[in-house]
């Protein structure tokens, strides 16, 4: 196995949790609840760097930096930015766009050779309705709206090229599992099905077109991550899962390639794990200030994690790919 993609979460706090995101129903694990130091930082990407064609694909040149996290609330955001460059890896700013206030754009504007794009991550165009779905204030909404004129404003070269977004994730009628879909909305979700109708989502997408025209604005599906908000009765995949899995067992992984094969996740507290969709880093398997990562990456116990995870975690996510048992 070799390295193709990576999530590395300098940061692990966020300023508010969407319905449909674990952080509004539990906060996430102390322990990763901190700022990475820069120098551990450094060291994973120095690694990361040193061990491309090895233990790293040779291509590899992109890193996430968001896990149920705000990334520019990082404490040593544009220090960040300057190690990125100093190993030529390039990222993509992922937002609620509370925190995309002036001053980070103009940081991100210095270093477009490193920032990609910036994709915005709101589940609604109008301010009541946002309020209700992020549990905040609603007269927040109109700050964002000012984050991203401002930063059309400042770097329009993002914003003609489609690479500032803003991605709604939502639901209609045919996301429901009834439908055809996979979802099913619980007693918790703010969302119920009388108020589900094939116009909500377009409503939310066309508001945004309308307020910035020409952004690149752009519908975001949802899934139960791993289980876990059907914890919180907020809503879940589980009974589209077990159609699709009767009889069967997981022998794989169809997000974004493979999260347990191709992917690197490493939480702020150095902790490398599975998936993203891992909220409670339930599969940890080495922490970056104990061993080398590629010793850590080739052990056994990746290996066990991953076996492991294909019996627990997964079992309960949609980009599981299920073969015989």
């Amino acid at each position: 196995m070799k390295i193709k993609m990576a999530q590395i979460d300098p940061n692990g706090l966020c300023n508010s949790g969407c319905w449909y995101c674990p952080v509004a129903y539990s906060p996430n694990p102390s322990f990763a609840k901190k700022n990475m130091p820069i120098d551990v930082l450094d060291n994973i990407l120095k690694q990361l760097y040193d061990g491309k064609g090895d233990f790293v694909d040779s291509s590899f040149d992109f890193v996430y930096t968001a896990h149920y996290n705000e990334i520019l609330l990082y404490d040593n955001f544009e220090e960040m930015l300057k190690l990125l460059r100093k190993y030529n890896f390039k990222t993509l700013i992922l937002s609620n766009g509370i925190a995309l206030k002036n001053d980070k754009v103009d940081i991100i504007k210095n270093y477009l050779d490193v920032v990609y794009g910036i994709c915005l991550n709101i589940p609604a165009s109008e301010e009541n309705l946002w309020g209700k779905l992020v549990n905040m204030n609603p007269k927040i909404f109109n700050k964002i709206l000012n984050n991203i004129s401002y930063t059309i404003e400042q770097i329009p070269s993002l914003f003609y090229n489609k690479n500032l977004s803003i991605q709604v994730n939502g639901v209609d009628s045919g996301s429901l599992h009834k439908n055809g879909g996979t979802i099913e909305l619980l007693e918790n979700s703010p969302l119920q099905e009388k108020e589900i109708i094939e116009k909500y989502w377009d409503e939310q997408v066309n508001g945004f077109s309308k307020m910035f025209p020409g952004i690149n604005v752009f519908k975001g599906g949802l899934i139960d991550r791993a289980g876990h908000l059907d914890t919180f009765k907020a809503m879940t995949n589980i009974n589209h899962i077990k159609k699709s899995s009767e009889g069967k067992k997981v022998i794989g992984c169809a997000n974004m390639g493979s999260r347990s094969e191709d992917w690197i996740h490493i939480n702020a507290n150095g902790d490398l794990f599975i998936c993203c969709n891992d909220y409670d880093f339930d599969t940890m398997y080495g922490n970056v200030n104990d061993k080398l990562i590629k010793d850590i990456w080739e052990s056994q116990q990746h290996r066990d994690a991953i076996n492991k995870s294909y019996s627990t975690l997964c079992t309960t996510c949609s980009s599981a790919i299920w073969g015989n048992a």
